[in-house]
């Protein structure tokens, strides 16, 4: 069948072109429809319980995604032309389209400046903007106010924060909740089949949705940015919140995509023109892999899938994996062009695809089993990564087995000159496993007892901050407000039915006030709000002393709505009977530890004060990504356990032999022990891209196991010498692997470069990985062979 198949193809180059060319040009064609995300989606568990609760506080309380531009001066911040400069600037925001509110010092009501007495906090509405505050007094109500100090303006009176909320559109925001509920039932196995053909179509259009927002949010902060530049003169400014870091790491996600396949294409062109020396073997290998990537893009442009972070590198991946067949075809070719110089052309052709077939269809499968592995992880984006490699190398495997038959039929038969299949590095690998692999084989075993130890030191803890360069106007913004303005990440502590009996009930209130100071002592916290923030202010305004239910409850009732917005309604919904704590937790904090700090505070709350179980919960995005982050462990263990059953069960049937199939898992459990032993002494945390190193180390290395002992199997069979054996395939197939892992490695070290941090991670320890598997199939597979002696 496979013989006709090619019969065909060589018979009909003709046909056989046109129908590709069209097939090709197909998917080619979706690419414009092809796009990036780096929304919190990217940050949280689909199916996280919390992520149901998160999502009705948002409905109560509004969404906390929203721009904060930190305003720092030389000197005194209340200063008449620091103050019209100020206006101004807030002026030239508001004139932006797409800016629903800004929220500055000049705006925001004032208790004590000068200082309101109880009976008149109600009829008074004193602010900067008003004209009727003291500003000498102002300066020291922003530096010690219990609402606005280190959240709105700096203890040391320089920086302060602006922030500006984007316009939302309803009917976005509605289909997208309904996705999010509609994902939860369906996590929980409770949706009909017509309710998931419901959800699917509705997934669509938020698709659709998400990216007309982020065109427009992309253009509102390039708006924002320039009028950002108008105003340098008189303060430093930056810009942070959620909005620009998701639309920044999309600049960095398609400027990766972009540069560093570039650089991959150009850096595999002048390995495969040293390698080669030849026109054909340079152009014909460069062009599948750029077609094959380019299909798989457009692919993802057709289904409407799209790129986040832990994906962002599938093109380079796919580059290097595509050449990775095509040069395995080139280098068996030149042998049997070299062995049988005679031969008729279209026969080398058609002999070099059959004996290759079987390899390269069996290490795509154990390529897509790795891959297949992230499935399970629980975490969308990386299952998304994994369908889409997992595909992507079915694409590489069929294109470069048709294309390359059809492009040689169609050139003259190339001269292939006399080469030395005996490359020093092979062959020295060689004779180092025959003299020397007792030796390799003790050495072997203290690097998996060091990784080990590095293995019982990984963990999870990572500093969102830590993702970005500190020349980046992300990390360099970050750090400024975390530092001078209260902290980043906002974690929430949301009680239920106690809204009502907080007017009334002193006790409550004691115990809401110890809550707060307990979170405001904490190391790893910056600003707290809560109700008691409000009672902090009438505390102050009745000579310090805490007034008492009577009073709160006609104050309640008098609160002017320009105060009711900034110190109650955040913080208190009587209509869900609900108090809400709001801290923001400092990034720059590098003893932060997410996971202790959310048991330190609910133990706090519930053993020391008394809140019983399930009348409070934690929530926001520092809950949902400290969830995401800690099911990184438990998907790891998955990950890799059932990526290993899956490949030892596929070697059993490809090797037909227990023994074979055991040696070849041996060498190849090594890389992905030695990147987490790597990782663990260094301190660096498992992240949503390093998590899916170890299937692709796996997926990779057990290609070069499958080609060598596919090889090794041939060889054995002209003398049943294994040790000839195994220098004759260090000679063959030896040459392709260690071209292929030259290659990948290669590649992979170009995302150094990056400025996303986990890209350069991920592209330093792929790369070792890589060298990892190449040094371990070529000395400790063949000492394991030579050992053992397995029946071939």
């Amino acid at each position: 069948m496979v013989k006709h198949f090619y019969n065909s193809v060589l018979n009909k180059s003709g046909n056989s072109i046109v129908l590709l060319l069209l097939i090709v040009g197909f998917f080619i064609a979706q690419i414009p429809n092809f796009q990036l995300d780096a929304s919190s989606d990217s940050l949280v568990l689909e199916g996280d319980s919390n992520l149901r609760y998160y999502q009705s506080i948002k409905k109560n309380y509004g969404s906390d995604d929203y721009l904060v531009i930190s305003y720092q001066v030389k000197d005194k911040l209340l200063a008449p032309a620091q103050l019209r400069h100020l206006a101004n600037f807030r002026q030239d925001l508001q004139a932006i389209s797409q800016v629903k509110s800004v929220t500055t010092i000049l705006d925001v009501p004032l208790f004590q400046s000068p200082p309101l007495a109880l009976t008149d906090l109600a009829s008074e509405d004193i602010s900067i903007d008003n004209g009727n505050a003291d500003l000498a007094l102002a300066i020291k109500e922003f530096k010690t106010s219990p609402l606005y100090a280190d959240n709105l303006v700096s203890k040391d009176g320089k920086t302060s924060a602006i922030l500006v909320v984007l316009k939302d559109n309803k009917k976005f925001e509605k289909r997208r909740q309904m996705r999010d509920a509609m994902r939860l039932e369906r996590a929980d196995d409770t949706l009909s089949k017509e309710a998931l053909a419901k959800l699917i179509s509705i997934e669509k259009q938020v698709l659709k949705d998400a990216t007309m927002q982020s065109k427009l949010q992309d253009k509102t902060i390039a708006q924002i940015r320039t009028t950002i530049e108008k105003y340098h003169d008189k303060a430093s400014l930056f810009l942070g919140g959620l909005p620009m870091i998701t639309t920044d790491i999309i600049g960095y996600i398609s400027s990766d995509l972009i540069v560093f396949s570039l650089a991959v294409i150009g850096l595999m062109t002048l390995i495969l023109a040293i390698i080669f020396k030849g026109i054909r073997w340079v152009l014909m290998p460069i062009g599948i892999s750029i077609t094959g990537a380019l299909m798989m893009t457009g692919v993802l442009g057709f289904l409407g899938w799209k790129v986040t972070v832990i994906s962002s590198n599938f093109f380079s991946l796919l580059l290097v994996m595509t050449l990775s067949v095509t040069i395995h075809l080139v280098v068996r070719y030149r042998e049997l062009a070299q062995n049988t110089p005679d031969l008729e052309y279209r026969t080398l052709i058609q002999n070099t695809l059959e004996q290759m077939l079987k390899p390269c269809l069996f290490t795509t499968l154990t390529t897509i089993v790795a891959f297949g592995s992230l499935l399970i992880s629980g975490i969308r984006p990386v299952i998304d990564f994994g369908w889409m490699m997992s595909i992507g190398v079915m694409i590489a495997l069929a294109l470069s087995f048709v294309a390359f038959p059809i492009i040689m039929s169609f050139l003259p038969k190339p001269k292939v000159r006399q080469f030395n299949t005996e490359l020093g590095i092979t062959y020295g690998l060689a004779k180092f496993t025959e003299k020397f692999g007792n030796h390799l084989l003790v050495i072997l075993v203290l690097f998996i007892g060091v990784s080990a130890m590095g293995i019982n030191k990984l963990s999870v803890e990572n500093r969102f901050i830590d993702y970005f360069k500190e020349n980046t106007e992300i990390n360099q913004g970050l750090t400024l407000i975390d530092k001078k303005l209260g902290g980043t990440i906002p974690l929430e502590i949301v009680f239920d039915e106690l809204a009502e009996d907080y007017w009334y009930d002193e006790d409550l209130r004691t115990d809401i006030h110890k809550i707060h100071q307990y979170l405001d002592s904490l190391d790893e916290t910056g600003k707290v709000l809560s109700v008691d923030t409000l009672m902090q202010i009438l505390t102050q305004a009745n000579d310090n002393k805490a007034p008492n239910g009577f009073f709160l409850n006609v104050i309640k009732s008098q609160i002017p709505d320009s105060a009711k917005m900034h110190v109650l309604d955040p913080y208190m919904s009587e209509d869900s009977g609900q108090l809400r704590m709001v801290i923001r937790i400092r990034e720059t904090n590098k003893a932060l530890k997410r996971a202790a700090l959310i048991e330190k505070i609910e133990t706090y709350i519930g053993k020391d004060i008394g809140f019983r179980e399930g009348s409070f919960h934690t929530t926001g995005m520092l809950v949902l990504y400290n969830n995401m982050l800690q099911s990184l462990f438990a998907s790891q263990i998955k990950t890799i356990t059932v990526v290993f059953a899956m490949i030892f069960v596929m070697f059993l049937f490809i090797f037909k032999s227990l023994s074979l199939s055991i040696l070849a898992l041996i060498p190849n459990t090594l890389p992905s022990i030695f990147i987490l032993g790597i990782m663990g002494l260094m301190n660096i945390p498992l992240d949503l891209m390093t998590i899916t190193i170890s299937a692709i180390a796996i997926g990779i290395g057990v290609d070069n196991a499958i080609h060598y002992i596919h090889r090794f199997k041939a060889e054995f069979q002209k003398d049943g010498d294994y040790l000839a054996t195994m220098y004759r395939s260090h000679n063959s197939i030896g040459l392709a692997m260690f071209y292929t892992s030259i290659t990948v490695t290669l590649g992979f070290l170009i995302l150094a470069l990056s400025n996303f941090i986990p890209s350069i991670y991920f592209g330093i320890f792929t790369a070792i990985a890589m060298i990892s598997a190449l040094l371990a199939n070529l000395t400790l597979l063949p000492k394991l062979i030579l050992m053992v002696k397995p029946k071939i």
